[in-house]
């Protein structure tokens, strides 16, 4: 789920981001994040998205922030899209687009 390179990390989600996939999510995100200056999260896959999964990456977002780096979602699926609007995270989402760089 992870490629390391320089001071990036890069993450592909799978299709279904459930309660069952924040378990192994949360884990990788504690190998790579904050440690990275960048940690790009590629979102377009996903068909299914929980709301502790978005829990998971709000916080991921927050510290990278804490620690100066960079944290984007590229290509967010309508389910992801759809989920963080239902949330009320449509700011959230506007930030992670890159517009955080």
């Amino acid at each position: 789920m992870s490629n390391r390179q320089d001071a990036t990390a890069d993450l592909k989600l799978d299709a279904r981001m459930d309660i069952i996939a924040a378990e192994s999510l949360l884990a990788e995100l504690q190998k790579t994040s904050p440690a990275q200056d960048t940690l790009v999260i590629d979102a377009e896959d996903v068909t299914l998205i929980d709301t502790p999964v978005i829990q998971i990456l709000l916080s991921a977002a927050r510290d990278q922030a804490e620690q100066g780096g960079c944290f984007t979602l590229t290509r967010p699926s309508a389910a992801v899209v759809d989920a963080m609007c239902l949330l009320g995270l449509e700011n959230s989402l506007t930030e992670w687009s890159g517009s955080n760089e």
